[in-house]
């Protein structure tokens, strides 16, 4: 599965939003939020998990930079490649 990783997240922000934001890309498969291990509040970084590398391709150009939840996320691609 190709995987994109953002940053500059607003700490309001949770998985079920970035699953729904990423999914207006493409088929989502997975959604990880890096937390602080003491707090267990986000670290404002992550990666999702895309079906197919075009839904990847799609986020990273219409969604990157746009404001979720007062915040504007930045999209970074991964090794872009299927996975078999």
């Amino acid at each position: 599965m190709p995987r994109v990783y953002f940053d500059n997240l607003a700490t309001a922000v949770t998985r079920d939003d970035l699953e729904e934001y990423f999914s207006r890309a493409g088929k989502v498969r997975g959604v990880l939020v890096v937390t602080d291990k003491s707090s267990g509040k986000s670290r404002g970084f992550g990666c999702v998990d895309m079906e197919k590398l075009d839904d990847a391709l799609h986020a990273i150009k219409w969604l990157n930079h746009a404001d979720l939840k007062g915040k504007r996320i930045r999209i970074h691609p991964g090794p872009l490649r299927e996975q078999n």
